[in-house]
């Protein structure tokens, strides 16, 4: 097991690393530009990681870490009406793009940076993409179990729509100013559309 200085050094340099390759892409980044940032020499720095590409997945797993923790903090089934679910949407939804807003390192990285530097990196995106889409699927068939979204519904399908729309916003967040009002709309807009668009009409 590391001790508590060595994980506190990987520590700094990940945040070293997260700052250079939001900052100027995983192609323009050098060892020398993370090492930099924290007056440290590369032999130190190679104590730690054995190179870019090395670092770089260590950065991405940070970044899915806490994409993922958004994801699943609440248990898909716990809801029982419209209105909860609805409310519930809007939870997952307001996290999501508050984790943006407070980093936005994390989009430049998720949505700029992560695919097409290598084969194995890829893979774990597309895992990672996989894991929300399951993720939200149990959310529809949560509703459409309960009766309060139509029952018929493609939610494999509709799981991938409703994550490229959430994924969406939280690009436009980016380019945005007022994010906190911009991020509102966007969580009001899906979930509104989840519901309006698939809720179970009476006959």
């Amino acid at each position: 097991m590391d001790n508590p200085r060595t994980v506190q050094r990987r520590a700094q340099i990940l945040s070293a690393a997260l700052d250079a390759f939001s900052e100027n892409g995983y192609q323009k980044t050098r060892i020398a530009d993370i090492a930099l940032r924290l007056s440290m020499g590369h032999g130190t720095f190679y104590r730690y990681f054995r190179n870019k590409l090395d670092i770089f997945d260590s950065v991405l797993d940070l970044v899915i870490e806490k994409l993922a923790a958004v994801m699943t903090v609440e248990d898909p089934r716990s809801t029982n009406t419209a209105d909860e679910y609805r409310r519930q949407i809007e939870r997952i939804g307001a996290r999501l793009y508050k984790t943006f807003i407070r980093d936005t390192r994390l989009a430049q990285i998720v949505f700029y940076e992560a695919l097409g530097v290598d084969p194995e990196l890829n893979e774990k995106v597309d895992g990672v993409m996989e894991m929300i889409h399951q993720g939200i699927e149990e959310y529809l068939k949560n509703g459409m179990d309960k009766g309060f979204l139509q029952p018929d519904l493609d939610a494999p399908v509709l799981a991938r729509a409703i994550t490229a729309m959430m994924f969406a916003g939280a690009k436009d967040l980016l380019a945005t100013e007022g994010r906190e009002a911009r991020s509102s709309r966007w969580t009001t807009a899906i979930a509104r559309f989840m519901l309006r668009g698939m809720e179970q009409r009476e006959p």
